[in-house]
């Protein structure tokens, strides 16, 4: 994975074009979604998009927007040898680079709003920041911005349909995480597997007549962070009467304009592939007035689904049934506030209409929520570290939560964390909502509760597994 460079400082601001490697002072990429994040598909061609020729790049710059709008790009503070740095990194992931700038250099993207012309920037940083800029050293970041696809232009568009189009000629989403966070080959996979299960529950017995869980509730922190704690889960899972449709709510990170997006396309695993109940998905879609189906591209690099499809492959091997991929996407102040009216309208509309496709459909059904709990620590934006006495807090604001979850209140849980206003940045908040509104659960059990440190800096994240019948 590489790196781009940006650099300003001081008053006059120059250029670096360095490349450089990123070893473990990028902590983000290589602990939230590990190395397959940048490099998500093997045959990708966006590294060679992204350099591109002298005359591609004339190309570009001739077709230079005079409104230039950044799109919505992730800003983590990371610490480099050349200091303290802010990557930018592609919710997306249509780059697979990331681009670092300076502090001072992320003040200029307020610039690309949209709103302001590139030849009036100059005057505008002199007179929001008291600096003087050259226009050339602006049309370079243009230019650093616009093949990365991180503007919002014609060129971002073409390339967003093109990868969509190979979504939907292959008929299955990817296993874009496979050689990253888990091993990309069937037998080494199934090792790994096996390993995770032997440090965590146990590996599963047989069919022991226990009821087929209404829902459980699993981790999506990475494998290699707490894939033990997954095991606890899909034990239980495998050791009860199989559901004949499993529908994976999965947090979408990167956000979602409807609140919830469904994927109508397989997924693949180094296990095999694993079919989507397309009439499901088709009953699904016929209750529904608004399109909660059509955000294909916010499925391929996300990883929360993707995971939960291997453990569902490795434990129900041999055992037929589908999946349905939800991603979902709200905080607690959709919920809280007056002028979220529409969005809450939206939240209503899917989960009345997934409550009666289940109680229609023919099948049995379990609901897995794909959730990761707290998130603190500098990485997150808190400015001290972690300590023991701050864990034990997060983890008695995780258990009185999480005790509302497992009694199905659904509207406890939301309480429960707009109470404290979602001060330890709750992941799943959406997912666990989502599910207790969905199955009417009438107990749980909570399997594992655990902290996963995430980086040098010792930030911390929590996850647990639970079950619910």
């Amino acid at each position: 994975m590489r790196c781009w460079l940006w650099g300003v400082s001081g008053k006059n601001f120059s250029m670096s074009r360095a490349v450089i490697q990123c070893r473990q002072e990028v902590a983000p990429v290589r602990f939230l979604y590990g190395p397959a994040r940048m490099n998500m598909n093997k045959n990708s061609t966006n590294r060679q998009a992204a350099g591109g020729s002298e005359n591609q790049k004339a190309e570009r710059m001739s077709q230079m927007s005079e409104f230039p709008k950044l799109r919505h790009i992730e800003m983590i503070p990371v610490e480099t040898e050349q200091g303290k740095m802010i990557a930018l990194r592609d919710p997306l992931a249509i780059s697979d680079e990331m681009v670092l700038v300076t502090v001072e250099g992320t003040w200029l993207l307020q610039l690309f709003d949209g709103t302001t012309p590139l030849h009036e920037m100059p005057e505008k940083c002199r007179q929001r920041f008291g600096w003087t800029i050259e226009q050339q050293v602006l049309r370079e970041l243009y230019d650093h911005l616009d093949r990365h696809y991180y503007l919002e232009n014609d060129r971002f568009r073409r390339r967003k349909d093109e990868i969509i189009r190979d979504m939907l000629d292959r008929g299955a989403r990817e296993a874009v995480h496979a050689g990253g966070s888990y091993p990309a080959e069937k037998e080494t996979a199934q090792q790994e597997l096996d390993l995770l299960f032997e440090k965590g529950a146990g590996r599963p017995g047989p069919v022991n007549g226990l009821p087929t869980p209404a829902g459980i509730i699993a981790p999506h922190i990475d494998l290699r962070v707490g894939g033990d704690v997954y095991t606890h889960a899909y034990r239980r899972l495998a050791e009860a009467e199989s559901a004949d449709t499993y529908v994976i709510i999965g947090t979408g990170h990167a956000g979602l304009d409807r609140m919830f997006s469904v994927l109508d396309l397989d997924f693949e695993t180094p296990l095999g592939r694993i079919a989507v109940d397309h009439q499901f998905v088709k009953a699904l879609r016929q209750r529904c007035t608004n399109d909660f189906f059509s955000d294909v591209l916010l499925h391929k690099f996300e990883h929360t689904i993707e995971f939960q499809a291997l453990f569902l492959q490795k434990v129900l091997s041999g055992r037929p049934f589908r999946i349905v991929p939800v991603l979902a996407s709200f905080s607690y102040h959709v919920l809280e506030y007056p002028q979220f009216a529409y969005e809450r309208n939206l939240i209503d509309e899917f989960i009345g209409a997934l409550r009666e496709t289940i109680s229609a459909s023919p099948g049995k059904t379990t609901v897995v929520a794909s959730v990761d709990l707290a998130h603190v620590g500098p990485r997150y934006g808190d400015e001290q570290v972690p300590d023991a006495a701050f864990l034990q807090e997060v983890k008695k604001a995780d258990d009185e939560a999480l005790d509302a979850a497992l009694r199905g209140d659904a509207d406890a849980w939301y309480r429960s964390i707009a109470g404290k206003q979602d001060r330890y940045r709750i992941c799943g908040f959406a997912p666990v909502y989502t599910l207790l509104k969905t199955i009417d659960a009438r107990k749980g059990e909570l399997l594992r509760y655990d902290q996963g440190r995430m980086d040098d800096n010792e930030s911390v994240v929590s996850y647990c597994s639970a079950v619910l019948y």
